[in-house]
């Protein structure tokens, strides 16, 4: 979802994008005056005269790696759990999102002139060293500082970061540095698309127009390079991507969701995510899906006890005072049998203290089903723990 899905996947609210913008021209190497609600954003709002996501449709690959500025809220998201050679792990987690202010564009002639605001947001977990680094940026989508295309190939950038597909759609190039991290990394999908929810269609709250257009790949293999404080890595491993759009997706009553991407060892996956509502409740529209290993997929539907997520203990961050979960028991009716499955993060500090601050880890992952070990990596997103949303907070 993000978001989640990007969630990952997140968005900033549309008022304090346009006032920034409006001062500074919004190059984005500073954090802005207070973190943004997450939820507030993706609840609805002003959204007279953007298009709904109300029904399935058609997706056309490669053309649909691309924007859809006709929808609001837009989000590029890709983790991986990667290593080097001699077995030093790392995750990596970069984000790119679209949001569209007003429905239709300037009418002022102007290059700097537009309707649509980019923001991204990369990390690196170093594992080994327990150090957890991120960057984030803002810039309008306009004069060539932020912006998506789909011809010749489809490309998603902000300024010099961005992620860029192979012509044929079933690879792409992740790129981002500044300061002491960096990323230049190579991957190409070793699974099928797998469209989320009812063949892409990913409804989040039973209210019309709460949904969003949602695909993954839900396995990419990557290598390349990574940065960390100047040193150089050689790293690989597995990937996740997202791609998700919609313009209000989550009802009045949501708080923030608990999402997982799981990638086992024997070649199968799983995504799932519960909505968390404020009167202590589920969304009962939350739901996952099982990939198995030749790509065919099984959908999971948590109001029907398809699986469950149980917190095993919390973490409190020193910056944003959020208290989060911290580990988790999950218990999941997979096609071939019951899977209880434990997701730890590899490391306990993986907030992302930016504009929105939110919890994007790197886990580890063992179970069981059928009597048999089950062995494998995640990443588990957190939005909605964060209640000090006015403060302005030092890394």
């Amino acid at each position: 979802m993000t978001r989640r899905g990007i969630l990952a996947l997140l968005v900033v609210v549309g008022a304090l994008i346009a006032a920034l913008i409006g001062v500074s021209g919004l190059r984005g190497q500073t954090q802005p005056e207070f973190s943004a609600d997450v939820v507030a954003a993706l609840s609805g709002g002003a959204i007279e005269g953007f298009a709904r996501v109300t029904a399935v449709k058609a997706f056309s690959f490669p053309r649909d790696h691309g924007a859809h500025p006709e929808y609001q809220t837009e989000w590029w998201y890709n983790t991986a759990n990667v290593q080097t050679a001699d077995g030093r792990r790392f995750g990596l987690k970069f984000t790119i999102f679209r949001r569209a202010l007003t429905p239709s564009m300037p009418e002022r002639q102007s290059e700097w002139a537009t309707n649509q605001i980019y923001f991204a947001d990369f990390a690196i977990a170093d594992i080994a060293a327990d150090r957890f680094y991120f960057k984030e940026r803002f810039a309008r989508g306009a004069a060539g500082l932020a912006g998506a295309q789909t011809e010749p190939f489809a490309k998603i950038w902000i300024e010099d970061w961005s992620i860029t597909f192979d012509e044929d759609g079933q690879g792409y190039r992740l790129q981002a540095a500044e300061g002491e991290i960096g990323m230049d990394v190579r991957l190409r999908l070793a699974k099928p698309i797998v469209l989320q929810g009812d063949r892409g269609f990913s409804v989040k709250n039973a209210g019309e127009g709460n949904a969003s257009y949602y695909y993954s790949f839900t396995r990419s293999l990557l290598e390349g390079t990574i940065t960390v404080r100047g040193q150089q890595f050689s790293v690989s491993g597995t990937a996740w991507f997202d791609h998700e759009y919609s313009t209000s997706v989550l009802g009045e009553n949501a708080l923030g969701w608990d999402w997982f991407s799981i990638q086992l060892d024997d070649q199968r996956e799983i995504m799932l995510y519960q909505i968390r509502l404020r009167d202590g409740g589920i969304e009962p529209t939350s739901n996952g899906t099982f990939v198995n290993a030749d790509g065919s997929t099984h959908y999971l539907a948590m109001a029907q006890g398809d699986y469950s997520i149980t917190p095993l203990g919390t973490w409190t961050s020193p910056r944003t005072g959020a208290v989060y979960p911290h580990g988790w028991r999950l218990t999941i009716k997979a096609p071939d049998g019951l899977m209880e499955l434990d997701v730890q993060p590899f490391m306990r500090d993986q907030e992302l203290n930016t504009t929105t601050a939110y919890y994007e880890g790197a886990a580890r992952v063992t179970g069981s089903q059928n009597g048999k070990p089950i062995s494998g990596v995640a990443y588990v997103e957190l939005t909605g723990y964060n209640t000090q949303t006015r403060e302005s907070y030092s890394r």
